[in-house]
């Protein structure tokens, strides 16, 4: 076979086994917010959907709150959603975290800048990580990508007041 024969088959097979080659479908049901939404908005207190309790148990007891000063609390969240050594790890560990949030709009969506820190000192780092913000049904939906993006691993928070 000659070298561009090979370079079609490598290329080919790129494609074939890239990241994202099916979409997930995780967001099919939810609203793109192209521009920044207000503060008032966003604040609240949220919790996993429906959707996300059902595929991801470990997140039933979950707890967001965004408050107005760009505080946040973060409550009851798996550990394997921070820590890629421990996303494996079938034991059950959840953390608390506090820590600051303030919005960008993206060219895909909003999106929401989050610092963390955490309360147990197995982490000495400070976090910091941006999630999608989506709308359903006229209320925020923050869209937290777990893990590995190719594992199409999702937690979606609704806001319930």
């Amino acid at each position: 076979m000659n070298k561009n024969k090979w370079l079609i088959i490598i290329i080919s097979l790129r494609l074939l086994i890239s990241c994202n080659l099916v979409p997930c479908g995780w967001d099919y049901d939810l609203y793109r917010i192209h521009n920044k939404p207000t503060t008032k908005f966003l604040i609240g207190k949220y919790k996993p959907d429906e959707r996300t309790r059902n595929y991801i148990k470990e997140y039933k007891n979950a707890e967001l709150i965004l408050e107005e000063n760009g505080s946040l609390i973060f409550k009851n969240i798996p550990i394997r959603a921070f820590d890629f050594m421990n996303y494996y790890d079938e034991t059950e560990k959840n953390v608390n975290a506090i820590g600051k949030w303030k919005v960008k709009s993206g060219s895909y969506t909003a999106n929401l800048d989050v610092d963390l820190n955490f309360e147990k000192a197995y982490s000495k780092l400070d976090y910091s990580i941006t999630w999608r913000i989506y709308e359903k049904e006229g209320k925020p939906v923050i869209f937290i990508i777990l893990g590995d993006p190719d594992s199409c691993a999702v937690a979606r928070f609704t806001k319930t007041k």
